[in-house]
């Protein structure tokens, strides 16, 4: 009966903390084609990607922010949000959002090499970012198949830019 009750009281006090109103606080803005993409700092390390005003997803990090968008001007389709980790060994991973009309917003796990300045393109149908050499990271390139909504490590790219 002990071990039914603190169970029952466990899960009282979890669901009180996550239903606690978090301070939010907008870090960056972007109109697209679904509607303004917003990233909130929420909480100590959250922050929350909204778009349209719809929750989206939860990104647990030093900082999030947008490091670029295709196509440019008002008909922005596809996001690459940057993901600061804080560690010295590998500081940049990537997020690519989908806001293709008609569809809901897909967000992409992580992938990268740690690179700080990838080259974000489209290459035909297919969306590629491509990384330069990063410490002891060869250059790769990334590709996404927006059509399947699939990700994959291309392969290491030669003459890495600089």
């Amino acid at each position: 009966m002990k071990t039914w009750t603190a169970a029952i009281l466990s899960a009282g006090m979890m669901a009180s903390c996550s239903a606690e109103d978090w301070r939010r606080e907008p870090m960056e803005q972007l109109p697209t084609v679904q509607g303004l993409l917003q990233i909130d700092h929420v909480g100590t390390s959250g922050y929350g990607l909204f778009v349209a005003g719809h929750f989206i997803a939860e990104l647990e990090s030093f900082s999030v922010l947008i490091s670029s968008a295709l196509p440019a001007a008002d008909s922005v389709q596809y996001v690459l949000v940057k993901i600061a980790t804080g560690g010295g060994s590998c500081p940049h991973l990537y997020r690519l959002v989908d806001l293709t009309p008609g569809r809901n917003p897909y967000l992409t796990g992580e992938f990268g090499n740690c690179s700080a300045v990838p080259v974000f393109r489209m290459d035909g149908e297919t969306i590629a970012i491509d990384f330069s050499d990063f410490a002891k990271s060869k250059a790769q390139t990334f590709l996404y198949n927006p059509k399947r909504r699939h990700i994959v490590r291309f392969a290491q790219t030669k003459g890495a830019r600089k």
